[in-house]
């Protein structure tokens, strides 16, 4: 016992400094040298919180004037999926916004939109528009080169962002509401094609043009601070809908855009329809042809010059503003339109460099601004190829998140060592399972299906939103992203129960004798009532020190528990209650699992390596699906998004985690009770601080009703 206890004690520190330096040298980087700053910011938005990080290089004076980048995620993620675009903008001397959309990790949901309207479903800008607004509000920020990207979700918002904030009326426009409104000029649909000065000349006497001055020097000030450069989904902001001094027209906002999204979908149609020449888009290009992917497009203006047509500049990383004036008077004007179609998958627009170089490098023309201005000869640009430090920041936060989890591990030993615990141990079954065997091979091909049927559920797109558009309610907040896990779950586990069912009434009726694998007996499920609650109360213990342990990282280094485009977040107060509630629903299937994953114990190995291959055999299924579906993604032409994979990409590491915790608690305690409650406590953590779906209202009256949802 004391050697345990020993053992388990130098583990945990060896873990706790891993995650410490880890975390030190993720700041290092992220920061720059320490030469940006990183600071967590609540607004108080109707009532609610709206949380983001913010970064901007440490010495801002107050003529200062930088440009700035409002980031965002998709549904069922927080602002840390964003993470490495935001590090990558700062990096280059940008001020970064990094929204938690409503609801999404410490964010709340207000009760109405920015417009003062009550909520509708599928409306509003999920705090996007309060963060332009704060954006506005920075000393150090340059209102006219303000950028937002969004991912997925967010960059169907960021169009209504837009149009919400007027950009669908360019200076002419206004100039003739204000002949209309202020100065009662009768004005025509004829009239909006022409010049509003020359009207005002035609219309005002002498002392009504001085106020016309002024008021179009505050209308320039209003459109020199529309957003510079927008990702945006055309349906919501382009071609709309609008009045112009009392007549309909028809608009798209006025700012560079980055129009459509990654190759995604299964066929021809999904992959191309933002090129394709059909009649929408060849309006909105203003042209007669089909848009070349990642090209700059120079938009006319076809309310003075109907008919009109666009100019390919050329395609981007191909010509740059400094070398090209007609890009950097488009820029200027607001008036680049580039089709947005990067050769990866729907989350590969979070890491994949096939996406982040041509975003930022739009963004950063659009801007002028890229480790200095762009205008200045002294300026040394960093390429936006130049990943390396984002992409070694997430594997520290990577090993840091493993370290996390052996030193939980460790620190369950060092508790059931405890007077108080030590009633829950109970000897595990001896191994009797040889390498060399066949009952090794058939565990290793039953790990292999069971994994890979959990891990198609899991990616299926349709089975997500369907359930999600289905349960969705204020009781149980759900989202895609969370019925997809919960999907593959339960189809790890119903598999698994079916296929050992399977593996030992062959066994017993037709082979006609016990195998090697740990019969179903030898695994004891009664531990009694008072075991069982004391070991639901250890692995409270230890998700309460694993979300000390979050908080500690982000509040002293800025930085998560985070791998690829997913971590563990901090999340509000009654968020805890809707972890609870996802918490019952894992309950079954994480128990079932664990069950299922401790059947197998390798004979003369150590206890290292019989871990450590156990594992590894219960990840091989969704590691082999992923590979599948890479290659079938990647050897397509348009590498249209094959099996689901963009919704996967998470479960690379979520498998071995929660493979390892079911693995290592139950040689902790001899019981499966605690490797099912430490893995649901931690994925119950992860959906209930990845709530960000707009598609429905949760926001509450009171403080009672927002805990218990209802």
């Amino acid at each position: 016992m004391n050697k345990t206890n020993e053992r388990c004690k130098r583990i945990a520190l060896i873990t706790l400094i891993v995650i410490v330096l880890c975390a030190f040298f993720a700041q290092l980087i992220i920061t720059d040298g320490y030469k940006i700053s990183v600071s967590h910011v609540t607004l108080d938005v109707r009532g609610a919180d709206l949380t983001m990080d913010v970064y901007h290089p440490y010495k801002v004076t107050a003529d200062t004037k930088l440009p700035c980048m409002i980031i965002s995620h998709g549904g069922s993620e927080c602002l840390s999926a964003d993470s490495i675009h935001a590090w990558e903008y700062a990096r280059r001397g940008i001020v970064v916004i990094n929204v938690n959309m409503y609801g999404a990790g410490t964010a709340d949901m207000p009760d109405y939109f920015e417009d003062g309207k009550p909520y509708n479903r599928n409306q509003g800008t999920s705090g996007l528009y309060d963060a332009l607004e704060y954006a506005r509000s920075i000393s150090y920020v340059d209102p006219a080169r303000i950028g937002m990207w969004g991912h997925s979700q967010s960059y169907s918002i960021i169009g209504s962002v837009c149009v919400l904030d007027g950009e669908l009326l360019s200076l002419n426009d206004r100039l003739f509401n204000a002949l209309y409104e202020e100065f009662k000029v009768p004005v025509t649909a004829e009239m909006l094609s022409q010049d509003a000065n020359e009207i005002a000349k035609q219309y005002l006497n002498q002392d009504q043009l001085g106020q016309y001055e002024y008021i179009k020097a505050e209308c320039e000030k209003t459109v020199d601070s529309y957003v510079r450069a927008a990702r945006v989904m055309d349906n919501n902001c382009c071609l709309i809908k609008t009045k112009v001094a009392g007549i309909d027209v028809v608009r798209s906002i006025h700012t560079n855009l980055q129009i459509g999204g990654e190759r995604n979908g299964t066929s021809a149609t999904s992959a191309t329809r933002f090129t394709q020449p059909n009649d929408r888009y060849k309006t909105l290009y203003c042209t007669d042809s089909g848009m070349e992917r990642n090209h700059y497009f120079l938009i006319p203006d076809t309310v003075a010059n109907p008919g009109a047509k666009s100019t390919d500049l050329g395609g981007i990383g191909a010509i740059s503003a400094q070398s090209n004036s007609m890009l950097r008077d488009g820029f200027e004007n607001r008036s680049i339109y580039i089709s947005y179609n990067p050769s990866t998958m729907h989350n590969g627009n979070l890491w994949s460099p096939k996406a982040i170089t041509p975003t930022m490098e739009f963004f950063l023309q659009a801007l002028s601004y890229n480790n200095g201005e762009l205008a200045d000869a002294a300026t040394q640009p960093i390429p936006t190829s130049k990943l390396a430090p984002a992409y070694f920041a997430i594997a520290l936060t990577t090993i840091a998140t493993f370290a996390m989890l052996v030193f939980i591990c460790a620190v369950a030993g060092i508790l059931l060592q405890m007077v108080s615990f030590k009633g829950i141990e109970v000897p595990t079954y001896e191994p009797r399972l040889k390498i060399k065997s066949l009952d090794f091979l058939l565990a290793t091909a039953i790990a292999l299906v069971v994994g890979f049927v959990g891990a198609y559920f899991g990616s299926r797109e349709t089975l997500g939103l369907n359930g999600s558009n289905s349960f969705m309610s204020k009781w149980l907040p759900t989202e895609p992203g969370h019925f997809r896990l919960i999907f593959q779950m339960m189809a790890t586990a119903l598999c698994a129960v079916v296929l050992w069912l399977v593996f030992f009434l062959v066994y017993k009726y037709i082979i006609k004798k016990e195998s090697t694998v740990a019969p179903l007996s030898a695994i004891k499920l009664n531990i009694g009532v008072k075991n069982i609650f004391k070991t639901l109360f250890i692995t409270v213990v230890l998700f309460v020190i694993a979300y000390i342990l979050e908080a500690f990282m982000e509040g002293a280094f800025d930085v998560r528990f985070q791998f690829i485009d997913g971590s563990f977040e901090l999340m509000k107060g009654y968020s805890f209650v809707r972890m609870f509630k996802y918490f019952l629903i894992l309950l079954p299937w994480t128990f079932i699992l664990s069950y299922a994953n401790n059947l197998v114990s390798i004979k003369g190995i150590s206890d290292k390596a019989d871990t450590a291959i156990l594992v590894a055999m219960q990840s091989l299924g969704c590691w082999i699906f992923m590979l599948i579906a890479n290659a079938i993604t990647f050897s397509t032409p348009d590498h249209m998004t094959a099996l689901g994979l963009h919704t996967m990409l998470p479960a690379i590491f979520l498998v071995p985690m929660t493979n390892y915790l079911f693995r290592k608690l139950y040689k902790a305690t001899g019981s499966i009770w605690a490797g099912a409650f430490m893995v649901d406590i931690l994925l119950a953590w992860r959906l209930a601080s990845y709530v960000s779906h707009r598609f429905m209202f949760w926001g509450y009256d009171s403080m009672i009703t927002r805990f218990l949802g209802i």
